[in-house]
């Protein structure tokens, strides 16, 4: 006996359907998540390296945890401050420069003085020189863990500076 003749290939239209391949929906969900994380991040990273040129480190040093006067100058202006009557001292922390069209503007720096010595001792002699008579006039004493400080010579804003 003779073996029966093989069947011809089937034509490719007939030929059975490939396996699907593994679904990928949930790569690229994961893909277009994260790329997305990564933009927003992107964007406020930007947009605190524009604040920080823009506007110095002091909008940001709360969130840093620094010095919120440290790069302060004549001619800017200081939050809100607790009040101190006469020759009285109270500790600050929370010291922050602000925009002097701010309504949070309380005081104007008139004077800096950098002088570690002066700040240690919270010698207000130093900013003397920068007070006129009738100023409602302040002292913030700035010493920073490696010794050095600096005084400024503040007023409150309703005497007209």
């Amino acid at each position: 006996m003779a073996p029966a003749p093989s069947a011809p290939p089937a034509p490719e239209s007939e030929q059975q359907p490939a396996a699907p391949s593994a679904p990928t929906g949930g790569r690229s969900r994961i893909g277009t998540v994260l790329g997305v994380v990564v933009l927003v991040f992107g964007v406020l990273v930007a947009l605190a390296v524009t604040a920080v040129l823009t506007r110095g480190v002091g909008p940001l040093a709360g969130l840093l945890g620094g010095d919120g006067t440290a790069d302060a100058k004549a001619g800017d202006c200081v939050g809100e401050l607790p009040r101190v009557a006469g020759t009285g001292a109270k500790s600050v922390d929370d010291g922050r420069l602000v925009p002097c069209t701010s309504a949070r503007a309380a005081y104007a720096v008139v004077g800096r003085v950098d002088d570690a010595a002066a700040a240690r001792n919270q010698s207000a002699v130093a900013c003397e020189p920068h007070f006129r008579p009738g100023d409602d006039a302040y002292v913030l004493y700035r010493v920073g863990d490696d010794g050095e400080g600096y005084l400024l010579c503040l007023v409150r804003k309703a005497n007209g500076r």
